[in-house]
Order: C-alpha cells, then sequence, then structure tokens
C-alpha cells in the first residue's frame, strides 16, 4: 500500500499530539514491511524543521510533500470544503489523519483520537479549541473513518458521546521513548545546575492549563516539606503565579526530561482527564514513584505502579504524595516494570495491522 500520514503535528514541540505523531512514524518506518509512506506536512513555518529531519533516518525511507499555504488557509480548504487531500498527497492507498484535520478524502481514513476533554470537561478546553473540535470530530464520525483511541477510556468516551459502533473503534497504546530511563549522577547534576532545582522536589509536567488541576496540586503541597517544580510551557487559562514554595520552570527542553524526572523525589500529575498521559509512565521509567489521579484513562494506563488519588480533593492529593514517599522503592520497582510494557514498535505492528484490515475492506 502506499499510505499517507499527516505528520503536521509534529511542528508543535512539546505537544503530547507532537510526541505520538513522531514516535509512531519514526517506529512504522523502521519496521519490516514493503508499504510505501508519504508524509504530508501542512505547516509552511516549521518547513525548514521538517525538510533538516527528512534527511535523517528513518525519515529518508519516506516521501514527503509540503503544503504551500498556511495551516490557518489549510484547515479552511480540508476542513469547510468538498476539496479532496488527494489533490495535494497525490495517490495513496490510505490516510491516516489525527482528530485536529478532518478532510474529504476517496480512500480509507484513519484518524487517532486522543482524547475527548472539549466533550467531558468543556470548561477546561479554551472555547476556540473546544468549537473546532466539536466539528472536526463530528465531521471525522460522519465520513465514517475509522478510529484509533489512545486507551479503553477514550474509546468509551466516544461510544458514550457518539453512540460509534464497537467495530469503528481500535484501542492501541502509544508506547514511550527509549530515552527515558535513570541518568548518571553527572546528567543529573547538569540539568539540576541548569534549571537551580533542589536535592529534593516534587515533579509535575504538562501544559499550563485548567485541565492539568495545577491549582490544587499547589495548595495541597503548601505544607510538605518538599518544594514543587512545576515544568511545562503555558497553554491558557489563570497563570499560576509566583507561590513561596513552587518554582515555575516553563518549557523544559526534551533532552533535559529525562534527568529531570530522575532527580525528582515523586512525580504528582492529578490532571482531570486524560485520554491517555504520557508523563507519568515517563517517570515511572525513569525510576520516580508517581501519584495521580483515579478517573479517565490514568488508572488503566498506570495499573498497579501509582497511587491514585481524587483530583478535585487537595487532602486526597495531599495523602497520596505522603503515601508515595512512605513507599517509595517498592513503587520505584513497579514504575519500571510498567513503563516497559508501552513501546512503539508494538504501537507500529498494530496500526500496520489496522491500515492492512482496513485494505481489504475497499
Amino acid at each position: 500500500m502506499k499510505i499517507t500520514i499527516d505528520v503536521s503535528q509534529m511542528a508543535y514541540s512539546g505537544t503530547g499530539v507532537g510526541r505520538y505523531t513522531f514516535e509512531l512514524v519514526k517506529a512504522l518506518l523502521t519496521l519490516n514491511t514493503s508499504h510505501e509512506f508519504i508524509l504530508w506536512a501542512g505547516v509552511r513555518k516549521q518547513r525548514f524543521y521538517f525538510e533538516s529531519l527528512q534527511t535523517t533516518e528513518p525519515w529518508n525511507k519516506a516521501t514527503w510533500i509540503y503544503s504551500h499555504v498556511s495551516p490557518k488557509l489549510a484547515g479552511l480548504l480540508f476542513n469547510y470544503s468538498p476539496l479532496h487531500l488527494e489533490y495535494l498527497s497525490g495517490k495513496t492507498d490510505l490516510i491516516h489523519l489525527s482528530d485536529w484535520t478532518a478532510p474529504v478524502t476517496r480512500v480509507p481514513t484513519v484518524t487517532t483520537v486522543h482524547d475527548l476533554a472539549f466533550v467531558k470537561y468543556p470548561e477546561t478546553v479554551d472555547p476556540l479549541i473546544r468549537h473546532t473540535q466539536s466539528i472536526r470530530l463530528s465531521r471525522i464520525i460522519s465520513h465514517g473513518n475509522h478510529i484509533i483511541a489512545d486507551s479503553v477510556s477514550t474509546k468509551n468516551d466516544l461510544v458514550e458521546k457518539y453512540q460509534i459502533k464497537d467495530s469503528q473503534i481500535d484501542v492501541v497504546y502509544p508506547g514511550i521513548s527509549t530515552t527515558y530511563s535513570p541518568v548518571s549522577k553527572e546528567e543529573l547534576e547538569r540539568v539540576k545546575t541548569k534549571y537551580s532545582l533542589p536535592s529534593r522536589y516534587i515533579l509535575s509536567l504538562g501544559t499550563q492549563e485548567p485541565r492539568k488541576n495545577l491549582e490544587r496540586l499547589i495548595e495541597a503541597t503548601k505544607n510538605l516539606d518538599l518544594p514543587l517544580v512545576i515544568a511545562g510551557k503555558y497553554g491558557w487559562g489563570k497563570k499560576l503565579g509566583n507561590p513561596a514554595h513552587v518554582n515555575v520552570l516553563g518549557f523544559v527542553a526534551e533532552d533535559d526530561l529525562p534527568a529531570l524526572y530522575s532527580g525528582a523525589t515523586i512525580f504528582c500529575y492529578p490532571s482531570l482527564y486524560e485520554g491517555f498521559g504520557f508523563p507519568v509512565l515517563e517517570a515511572m521509567a525513569c525510576g520516580t514513584p508517581v501519584v495521580t489521579s483515579n478517573i479517565s484513562s490514568l488508572p488503566e494506563v498506570t495499573g498497579d505502579a501509582a497511587i491514585l488519588v481524587d483530583p478535585t480533593n487537595t487532602e486526597s492529593i495531599k495523602s497520596g504524595i505522603v503515601q508515595a514517599l512512605s513507599m517509595r522503592e517498592k513503587m520505584i520497582k513497579k514504575g519500571i516494570l510498567r513503563a516497559k510494557q508501552f513501546n512503539w514498535q508494538n504501537t507500529a505492528r498494530q496500526v500496520i495491522t489496522i491500515y492492512e484490515k482496513l485494505s481489504t475492506r475497499r
């Protein structure tokens, strides 16, 4: 088959969707398969990033096609007009999109739906994003796109909210990068020095937005002996300010994340809703005990390797951190074993199977 994949999201570094697309496509290109991959990038301002990437392994195995229009115009063309994506991508047998786009096509289409935060917790999502996502997902469903969900939780949300047939959705867990593992003492000291980190700290990482529940986390950690370090760029909503016990780092380079996780005493992620939740597994892989929410996909992803808390209750969050501190060594071992179960090669093999299944239905 000729398989076209929209990789535009890769230009948005630091986002879960960008990371998913990068790692999945990289793994697909390293599989031993006879399929041909066409990578379509529709982000004009980031073209230099893609052109640099396509000269390296394994990205040079694919055929690359670039959009010559701005993302805004591309969105209008492919989300609100009858224009087929094949006019830009060329002849193809199957197209894999994210839930950021919903163009009309003549071939089988796979869409990865990462979460339904805009439906389940609309107050935690930027109103413009909420409106756009609602339109796109309605189009995806009406077009009959086959859906890959990141978790059983997301699949259940889709079935409940949109009455989608079970056969139209496959659950395929993402993997985590092999770069996430406990780091050397030298690397740990480098990153601690770079960000002026204390010797012991509670870490939380993610885009700063209402869904990440950072205000309750700040309140829950106020009277603990450990300072709280919050990493991740500002998204939208109320800004965190500068509480005395909190160090807000902002965006952290991806190369520094393994050491940031490894240096933390506890990783706390009391999100109000997640379709998957990369940070909890990344922290586990780096040997850091995890405290996270007992709702949405997070119990499914962490299994029995994390302390689960009620994210709407600051006392529950605080108690979870105290409990994790008391059983730290046991949690480190369980977390590392759990994280090993999420592997991008396995993810890619399952996705290829879905492509091949859909090709036989034509």
